[in-house]
């Protein structure tokens, strides 16, 4: 309240105001970095008893929280293990990047699939 920003951020609108002043800027915008989607493993089951849901999520979302797509599952105590191969395929093409551990999964569970490493 009480500033005339015209409709900009206070924090624009300071900067705009020292470099009209003439004087350098006390300090650069930080780079906006998006975050990435990650295929990764989503813990369900109980205490000592882990089932894991092979999941696309972005990155920067916590292990169990929202997802965007169910991809799979793996069960460590039995090995058994479910992966809806051409929706993996289609998120790695569009640039989603597989964890260590779900890279080794879709490795064995897809021979074919070539993952780059970036």
């Amino acid at each position: 309240r009480g500033f005339a920003t015209g409709g900009r951020t206070l924090q624009a609108a300071v900067a705009a105001q020292v470099a009209a002043a003439g004087r350098p800027a006390a300090r650069e915008a930080a780079p906006v970095v998006e975050a990435r989607v990650a295929i990764r493993f989503q813990r369900h089951g109980r205490k000592k008893k882990p089932f894991y849901r092979i999941v696309a999520a972005d990155s920067k979302k916590r292990r169990d929280g929202a997802y965007l797509a169910n991809l799979g599952w793996y069960n460590p105590f039995t090995k058994e293990t479910y992966v809806n191969a051409p929706e993996v395929q289609k998120w790695l093409e569009q640039g989603a990047l597989p964890s260590e551990t779900v890279g080794v999964l879709l490795k064995k569970a897809m021979p074919q699939l070539a993952l780059s490493k970036k």
